[in-house]
């Protein structure tokens, strides 16, 4: 009777034992596959900021002829709404875009101050009324 009771000992750590390095294996393969895709993702990134930055560095319509800074193109305002629809989860209709005239208007702390005013007036939410 003990014979069976150690066998049935050695057959539970056996395979207690084939699970765990399964589940090493698997989680190692998972592991090895994420990091290449995070790789990738990274690469990726990479190759768009060089991108960026190497259009950042091409002489600008606005820096050539400064009367076209004011100008907000057609680009510009579909970024604007994809930006605003990622950040409320839903489509938006913006209705006026305007430039600050001062070069770094967020210095002026009042300013500051009535544009946050502004922005929390406007919780339409709070209202019960969509947009």
């Amino acid at each position: 009777m003990t014979i069976v009771y150690i066998l049935i000992a050695a057959l539970a750590i056996a395979s207690f034992v084939a699970v765990f390095i399964g589940s090493r294996r698997m989680i190692g393969q998972r592991c090895d596959e994420l990091k290449l895709e995070l790789q990738q993702q990274i690469d990726a990134l990479s190759a768009e900021v060089s991108a960026v930055k190497q259009s950042a560095n091409a002489p600008t319509p606005a820096a050539i002829n400064p009367a076209l800074a004011e100008e907000i193109t057609p680009e510009t305002l579909a970024t604007i709404s994809e930006t605003i629809a990622a950040l409320l989860g839903k489509k938006v209709r913006i209705r006026s875009v305007k430039t600050l005239r001062t070069p770094n208007s967020s210095a002026n702390p009042w300013a500051q101050h009535g544009r946050v005013v502004v922005q929390a007036s406007r919780n339409f939410s709070q209202r019960r009324r969509e947009p």
